[in-house]
């Protein structure tokens, strides 16, 4: 029974064994259950010959041996297979193919072995034969004790080498297996007879032995299959862990891809060994390809590059490459589609991996406001050469000054060959105005304000100049400081131009006084001896016209005429004069009520002519109405006077309000509004090209005998004018009559 058993427990491990290989591909194992598998049918061959001999009286010592046969076979096999198997472990069993030409070597050797125990338990009779006569001569059974010798040095010697190599719960329970093993040889020694209680308890035992490897392969089943479940949630945890892992990289590549593409910046790499490139997606677009639709070459790489840089970028990285090092180019390229941009090309080699690692970044942009700059700056830099400006600036949190070139030439020193602060400046300033100009900047400090100041300073040779400063106050965007950027001019050549200029104003007083005196000896005293002349030329035409003969009376018409002109110089002189040096305060003047006023002055002059005028004004402006009247008057008076004979004459007087913009004259203010009068005629009109000269003094475009005046009428009409910050033109054809504009500001400002 406990045979039968035993051969059920060492049957299910075999099973077991062969199931846990193909699972794990671990061979330890495998080789147990194949010796238990061979010795289970040795136990059923045992078994069978067993119920054989039931029938015979006395078999006794037959089944005695045959069981010994089968104990050295475990036992045997157990001690050799152990101490082959860690022979060859260690060398040998790496790959399946191995494990699998080991497991087959073994399962040979155990069937051979097995077939010899076949062999051996069929000649029994004859093998106890001669163990009788050995066991007259030796009186202690040592056949017995051999097993038990066996199982000794494989628990002793090579168990403990497999349990350091092999940690696992069936090698644990190979411990536990041993006593089982050992009691039960040792009772099959002790046993007398069959069936005895030595005999009996041997085969329980032996059952045992077979159980515990059986649970141990179960239990490390058991324990794989846990092992395998933590590997699985292990796994699962790294899976996700990759998951998020490679979403970060993603992330991080689609970060990477936009930084290089707001920043215009591609990446490359260059296998030295393999001289294959790689480029990044930027990288194309740089280059001026649309995608990643070829793999780049070395030879594309240079086609790229500008034919006068090429020579330069290859000895760079011949460079780099040669002394393992860093390397940086500036060039340009040319796209395919002819466009040159300027980049930078910088990166580093990479020893171990044997390549040359880099970013090229687009640096037009950049490069053209560099250029940009180094050409404001010298514009900057000239431009305050020739006007003598030099710029500074000083922060609060330092007392270092920053001067332009020009603040140096300005103070006698050349660019840079000194430092300056805050407090040494003084040094450089006359003593006279150094408290000027402290007082000016610590006010402005204190107050945080801009200041302007006058001073002057002494160069190094003694040269005393005049300077002009203005500091404009700036805080600082981070922290609590602030600055001053200023401008300092030398106005030496102004203080001077100044001076003098201050002096021909005196002088122009001056003369302003004697015109005016001569204007009151014209006024005064030239007019009196006229007035004489013109008397004394009445009484000379009246009392004594019978004794004069018309040759004498035609001297005395041409003295009384010429008498006649000169008063009305005289007039139109000291009316000029007046409107020139008249100052009044502007009010609002309704232009209707005045022309009407200056119509109704000139009512002789308009029936004389039969005129025909149209008006047709309606707008306000401010002005002086007394001068103003007296433009309107003279033109309107010109109008009269220079008609075509036999064609009644035709005025129209009109207005319009226009923004400055939309008029044809050079100086109006673009964004104020104007009144603009149009006087138009139907007179004899003047050549246009005389439009300008019209109102010049004495200008006069016709014979004294054909129309009188003095030339005077339309210079004071300018006059009047211009004193109302407007401006005055005409326009006309010889023959078709002529058109005057008077412009006049709506609203009167004292900036004009």
């Amino acid at each position: 029974m406990w045979t039968t058993f035993g051969v059920a427990a060492a049957f299910f491990t075999g099973i077991l064994a062969i199931i846990d290989y193909n699972i794990r591909k671990e061979v330890t194992i495998t080789l147990f259950g194949i010796t238990l598998f061979i010795s289970a049918v040795l136990d059923i061959y045992y078994l069978l010959i067993l119920n054989e001999k039931k029938v015979e009286a006395d078999f006794s010592d037959q089944l005695y041996f045959i069981w010994w046969v089968n104990r050295i076979f475990y036992s045997l096999t157990l001690l050799v297979g152990t101490a082959v198997y860690l022979k060859i472990k260690a060398r040998y069993l790496r790959t399946p193919e191995q494990k699998r030409k080991t497991i087959y070597k073994t399962a040979i050797f155990c069937v051979l072995a097995g077939i010899s125990c076949v062999l051996i338990i069929a000649n029994t009779d004859s093998i106890l034969q001669r163990k009788q006569v050995l066991s007259q001569m030796v009186k202690i059974d040592l056949f017995s004790f051999l097993p038990l010798i066996f199982l000794f040095v494989w628990a002793a010697f090579y168990l403990p080498k497999f349990m350091l190599r092999f940690h696992s719960i069936f090698s644990k329970f190979l411990i536990l297996s041993i006593a089982p093993l050992f009691l039960a040889q040792l009772f099959m020694a002790l046993s007398t007879s069959v069936f005895d209680p030595y005999y009996n308890a041997a085969h329980y035992l032996r059952f045992i032995s077979y159980l515990v490897p059986l649970t141990g392969i179960i239990l490390n089943y058991v324990e794989t299959v846990r092992n395998e479940q933590r590997i699985i949630a292990k796994l699962d945890v790294e899976v996700r862990e990759k998951h998020a892992l490679t979403a970060n990289l993603i992330e991080r590549e689609r970060l990477l891809a936009n930084a290089e593409k707001i920043s215009k910046l591609g990446s490359w790499e260059l296998d030295i060994k393999a001289n294959t490139y790689k480029w990044s997606d930027e990288l194309y677009k740089i280059y001026g390809f649309g995608g990643n639709t070829f793999h780049p070459t070395h030879a594309i790489a240079e086609q790229v590059v500008l034919p006068e840089y090429r020579n330069k970028l290859a000895k760079e990285l011949a460079n780099a490459v040669k002394n393992k090092t860093n390397f940086a180019a500036e060039y340009q390229i040319v796209r395919p589609d002819g466009v040159k941009r300027y980049v930078l090309n910088q990166g580093y080699f990479a020893t171990k991996e044997n390549k040359l690692v880099g970013t090229v970044q687009d640096i037009t942009e950049l490069k053209e406001a560099t250029l940009k700059l180094r050409k404001n700056e010298t514009l900057l830099r000239e431009g305050e050469a020739v006007s003598n400006n030099g710029s500074w600036e000083w922060q609060s949190n330092g007392e270092q000054v920053v001067w332009s070139d020009e603040m140096f030439n300005i103070h006698g020193y050349l660019p840079h060959s000194t430092l300056i602060n805050i407090n040494s400046y003084s040094n450089f300033v006359h003593k006279e105005d150094v408290k000027i100009l402290r007082k000016a900047f610590i006010e402005a400090r204190q107050n945080k304000t801009s200041f302007k100041v006058n001073y002057r300073i002494v160069r190094p040779n003694g040269e005393i100049r005049h300077v002009s400063t203005t500091a404009k106050f700036k805080e600082d965007e981070i922290g609590k400081g602030f600055s001053y950027l200023g401008n300092t001019q030398d106005v030496t050549q102004l203080k001077e131009a100044q001076r003098k200029l201050e002096e021909k104003i005196n002088e122009l007083n001056i003369s302003n006084k004697d015109l005016e005196q001569f204007a009151y000896v014209a006024s005064h005293d030239l007019q009196e001896p006229l007035r004489k002349i013109r008397a004394f030329g009445d009484r000379l035409k009246t009392k004594f016209a019978a004794n004069i003969n018309s040759e004498g009376q035609d001297y005395i018409d041409r003295m009384q005429n010429a008498a006649e002109r000169m008063q009305a110089l005289i007039d139109d002189l000291l009316a000029f004069s007046k409107v020139t040096r008249e100052v009044k305060e502007f009010s609002e003047v309704d232009l209707k009520e005045l022309l009407d006023s200056v119509l109704h002055g000139l009512d002789y002059a308009v029936e004389s002519t039969n005129a025909k005028i149209t008006l047709s004004v309606n707008e306000k402006v401010d002005g002086i109405s007394s001068q103003l009247a007296q433009v309107f008057q003279n033109i309107i008076s010109n109008s009269l006077k220079f008609v075509r004979p036999n064609v009644q004459p035709i005025l129209e007087i009109s207005s319009q309000v226009l923004i400055g913009s939309a008029i044809p004259v050079v100086g109006v203010l673009q964004h104020s509004y104007y009144c603009v009068v149009k006087i138009t005629d139907n007179g004899i009109g003047f050549d246009e090209g005389y439009a300008g000269k019209i109102f010049d003094l004495f200008q006069r475009l016709h014979s004294r005998t054909a129309y009188k005046g003095t030339g005077i009428g339309l210079a004071i009409c300018k006059k009047i004018v211009e004193n109302h910050f407007g401006f005055i033109f005409a326009k006309s054809k010889e023959g078709e009559g002529a058109s005057f504009f008077i412009v006049l500001p709506l609203k009167h400002s004292t900036t004009q």
